[in-house]
């Protein structure tokens, strides 16, 4: 539990004086507040530690000639950060979030924004790397030490996509947000925002892609999936390459796989899980079936 006073910010940071605080929801690696002073508004998040924050103050930076993330203000000691004994800090304008439908989302937009934060994050000096919570490996020996594992009717798909992602060998060609679901974007009239760099490593930009567009897509409209991916790469190619449908194919793969045994070690093997892994594997190969038969053509 925080013990800071919040209500004092405005001795740390250049704003006026504190009116309102709100616990609200964020991403998954900080947990923030609304913070109301007499003239805006800003996020006030608790970060892991100070790599953390330096890492998102040098990004947040890197992109603001392009608008797709809050700008993070500077502390009164010119530090992208406060601390209170051990916790660390930082404050950010805030960027209201107009909540939309997956069928409402401009994916040639998404494929932009998207596109806009990799290019710019091809090389920045002073980028502290953070650790990947779901490494394949580490998460596959916590699975098969579950007693309930043997016997779970999914094993057989299970194994047998750890095995295929095992083998893929993709270029680390820029720094990737590692957590770029649609739960980290903010939706504003026309603008997309990109939030929370808690995940922040070297990888290859596809598995960012994947991330959002599975997390972006209507499921519930099949005949305009395939529009969807083409708005999407289309966007993406107009700010950045290479755009390889299989590489991305086999970043779907990574990232369902990650998404499905992450929630088995954490919420146990039970029907509302299972059910969720049968929901990813159905669409898993609804993607394969799409990309296969459409795209695979294409560079």
């Amino acid at each position: 539990m925080d013990c800071f006073d919040f209500r004092r910010l405005h001795d740390y940071y250049p704003i006026t004086p504190v009116i309102e605080i709100k616990e609200i929801s964020t991403g998954n690696t900080s947990n923030a507040r609304l913070v109301v002073t007499m003239d805006n508004k800003y996020i006030v998040r608790k970060l892991k530690d100070t790599e953390q924050a330096i890492t998102e103050f040098r990004i947040s930076t890197a992109l603001q000639e392009h608008a797709i993330t809050p700008t993070i203000l500077l502390s009164n000691d010119n530090q992208p950060y406060i601390k209170d004994q051990e916790a660390v800090y930082n404050l950010q304008f805030y960027v209201e979030h107009h909540k939309v439908n997956n069928s409402d989302i401009h994916f040639y937009n998404l494929g932009k924004t998207i596109a806009l934060f990799h290019s710019a994050t091809q090389s920045i000096p002073g980028i502290y790397e953070q650790n990947d919570r779901f490494a394949l490996e580490h998460m596959w020996t916590e699975l098969i030490q579950l007693e309930e594992f043997d016997n779970m009717e999914y094993k057989p798909q299970l194994l047998a996509l750890f095995q295929q992602c095992t083998t893929y060998n993709h270029d680390n060609n820029c720094y990737i947000h590692g957590d770029l679901g649609i739960w980290n974007l903010l939706f504003n009239h026309n603008k997309m925002y990109i939030i929370d760099f808690g995940e922040v490593r070297k990888g290859n930009h596809h598995f960012d892609i994947s991330a959002a567009i599975s997390s972006a897509l209507d499921w519930n409209q099949e005949d305009k999936i395939m529009a969807s991916l083409t708005d999407f790469r289309n966007g993406y190619s107009s700010i950045f390459e290479p755009f390889h449908w299989n590489v991305l194919k086999e970043n779907f793969n990574l990232w369902f796989t990650r998404g499905m045994m992450a929630l088995l070690i954490h919420h146990g093997m039970n029907e509302r899980t299972l059910q969720y892994v049968n929901l990813t594997l159905s669409r898993k190969n609804q993607l394969d079936s799409i990309i296969d038969a459409h795209f695979l053509q294409q560079p």
